[in-house]
């Protein structure tokens, strides 16, 4: 590189990394259920203790309702004998004991509530959305904090990935996609039953897919279609396009093939380096009226994201830089707008060995153990996302940004070393804001030469070392294999 571009890309890490307005958004972590087929209640214990304030519950309807529609019942009611809550009240109220807040979320059709019939995967064919509001109304009412000793929930959302033709269907009819509008009359139908048992109950839209391609639809294409939107710089709404989305947060799953600064090749898709991008639709479709909200925003989420560590995946991220990028992920998603980060999962998946590693999930922040929970093992990236933290090297000294691991105020101590173990020179003193966020400019020469580690410590929690050696992105499949 020459030396006006090396120049230049400081000039422009300055201005990227640099403290701005933005300093003002909280930012809280969430985690998945604790396995993809069990859950204890240390399991939950463990996604608090990672820093999560978050759980997401799956409440697979097709699971919960009869598999055959009954002549005679009450889908409204959540007491009918013919559903089966058991797993769903299980979750909730270990996740509540854990100090967690839970989100659920809703998909799956059973089959009867299909109005079509699809060649791929079962329950996900055009669900009919007065089936759907009918199941809420029963699940809402159940969770409302006055039934059977269960808690409340306050965040619910419809289905999974909807842009995706493998969780809803049809995707493409001829030239035509018809899926967002499925999916908005669904979600608006939902939120109408979510907001009339509580107008304090929250809507959460999208959890869309990162990529479109063939047979799906590209997330800010869906998004664009679903708000009745267009453009991409500049979005605004379609002229004769009426449909307007009720919901009061938008979310979005965007798993990255490379590190944490990565695009996606298609102007359509989502990756971490997109979000921003999505951010600004929503922006304006709240400002056109095509999202109906009390709320003076609309706060984004990422409701899915995460690397495959190696081990134990032969093909996933080593664990130096997975720690690295989960900080820094972190990070980039809160500068472009993100409050709530959700990491999938709190231990590595139960895989069939038959499998090929790119099909299972091995991004948990434990290793799985062979006889459950309590045999599972703590990887490093745990506290990379505990305590998120990340330092970059400037001409005008090193900008550092990072989250306490409690969320608490207080002050921080930045430290640096020329190695990482030996992290102990103390820099500055730095004070963390009310959601425990702080970032600041560190004025001095230590890491010019782009060596050296910083570290920030609260009380008795030190994050780990993040190095001033720039890591070059490089492509990577997120579930590794």
């Amino acid at each position: 590189m020459t030396p006006l571009l090396a120049g230049l890309a400081i000039a422009v890490a300055a201005v990227a990394f640099a403290p701005q307005a933005s300093a003002s958004l909280p930012l809280t972590t969430g985690i998945t259920t604790p396995d993809s087929d069990s859950t204890s209640q240390l399991g939950y214990d463990r996604i608090k203790q990672a820093g999560a304030s978050f759980t997401r519950i799956s409440a697979w309807w097709y699971d919960v309702a009869p598999s055959k529609k009954p002549a005679d019942w009450d889908p409204t009611d959540p007491s009918d004998p013919k559903y089966n809550w058991s797993s769903i009240d299980d979750q909730a109220k270990k996740a509540v004991a854990a100090g967690l807040t839970p989100m659920i979320q809703i998909w799956g059709a059973p089959s009867w509530a299909e109005r079509c019939n699809s060649k791929g995967e079962p329950h996900i064919c055009n669900p009919d959305p007065n089936d759907f509001a009918q199941f809420t109304q029963a699940a809402v009412k159940r969770y409302s904090g006055n039934f059977g000793g269960l808690p409340k929930i306050h965040y619910w959302e419809p289905w999974n990935e909807p842009n995706l033709h493998i969780y809803l269907e049809p995707q493409k009819v001829g030239s035509k996609r018809p899926s967002p509008t499925i999916y908005r009359t669904m979600l608006n139908q939902f939120a109408n039953v979510v907001k009339s048992a509580d107008p304090n109950n929250l809507v959460v839209a999208g959890g869309l897919a990162p990529l479109g391609g063939v047979g799906s639809t590209g997330p800010l294409d869906f998004a664009r279609r679903m708000l009745c939107m267009q453009g991409l710089a500049k979005p605004k709404p379609i002229k004769g396009c009426a449909g307007k989305a009720r919901f009061d947060i938008f979310a979005m799953n965007p798993y990255t093939t490379g590190g944490p600064t990565r695009s996606a090749v298609s102007p359509d898709d989502v990756q971490m380096g997109d979000l921003a991008e999505l951010n600004r639709l929503i922006k304006a479709a709240k400002r056109y009226g095509k999202i109906q909200t009390p709320r003076a925003s609309v706060p984004l989420w990422v409701t899915e994201f995460s690397w495959d560590s190696k081990p134990p995946d032969p093909k996933g991220l080593p664990m130096g830089i997975l720690c690295r990028w989960t900080s820094e992920a972190i990070y980039r998603a809160w500068k472009a707008g993100v409050v709530n980060f959700f990491w999938l999962s709190i231990r590595d998946w139960q895989r069939d060995t038959n499998a090929p590693y790119d099909q299972t999930i091995e991004s948990g922040l434990w290793f799985r153990g062979g006889d459950g929970v309590e045999t599972d093992k703590p990887k490093r990236v745990l506290k990379a996302f505990r305590y998120p933290f990340v330092a970059f090297r400037t001409n005008r000294g090193i900008l550092i940004w990072g989250r306490t691991p409690t969320s608490k105020p207080g002050k921080v101590t930045i430290k640096f070393g020329s190695r990482a173990g030996a992290v102990n020179q103390r820099i500055k003193v730095v004070k963390a804001n009310k959601y425990g966020l702080f970032q600041a400019l560190v004025r001095t020469k230590l890491g010019s030469n782009k060596r050296g580690f910083v570290t920030a410590t609260q009380g008795k929690e030190i994050s780990l070392p993040f190095s001033l050696k720039p890591v070059k992105d490089f492509r990577h499949p997120p579930f590794g294999g």
